[in-house]
């Protein structure tokens, strides 16, 4: 007879409407700073197109068209495209891990004020480490909300969007 497996304790069930709003509130109080990432992401994004649009022009406008004083501006233009995008690239992310590390802030002390809150008969039932581990831990979701995860989903989705566009009209 297989020895039995210890029971995995059940799920609570997510009630995706909280998510939502949940999310949107999040969204809505950090729309400042996500509106300055999505402005930077897309001059990011529009630089990084600069380089692999580089060879059309240097083989049918230099090479073939026999014109090499347009090699410098091409250079130039590449140039000025890498670090256009290093530096929108590094503000990005600046910008972007402040307002996830004031969302977690935050959510920590919201999630610790409620902590607080409860019965005495709660802290009797739950391990400390349960409840600091939760305490902590827990808001780091948010990070892939308001820091790493929305903004660069939308930045490779317009990525996307501009690169099929230029296929479909080459």
């Amino acid at each position: 007879m297989p020895p039995e497996q210890p029971k995995q304790p059940k799920r609570p069930k997510v009630d995706f409407k909280n998510v939502r709003a949940e999310a949107g509130h999040l969204i809505r109080e950090h729309r400042r700073t996500l509106a300055i990432g999505l402005g930077l992401m897309v001059v990011n994004r529009l630089a990084g197109l600069v380089i692999p649009a580089m060879p059309k022009f240097l083989i049918d406008d230099v090479i073939q068209g026999g014109r090499p004083d347009l090699l410098m501006p091409l250079v130039a233009a590449a140039a000025g495209a890498a670090v256009l995008q290093a530096i929108t690239s590094f503000t990005l992310s600046q910008v972007v891990s402040i307002a996830a590390q004031g969302a977690i802030a935050k959510m920590r002390k919201d999630v610790q004020a409620h902590v607080l809150r409860l019965p005495v008969s709660y802290f009797d039932s739950t391990k400390t480490g349960v409840l600091i581990s939760r305490i902590m831990t827990d808001p780091e979701g948010i990070r892939n909300l308001v820091g790493t995860g929305l903004v660069p989903l939308i930045g490779g989705l317009l990525t996307a969007i501009i690169a099929f566009g230029i296929l479909m009209t080459s």
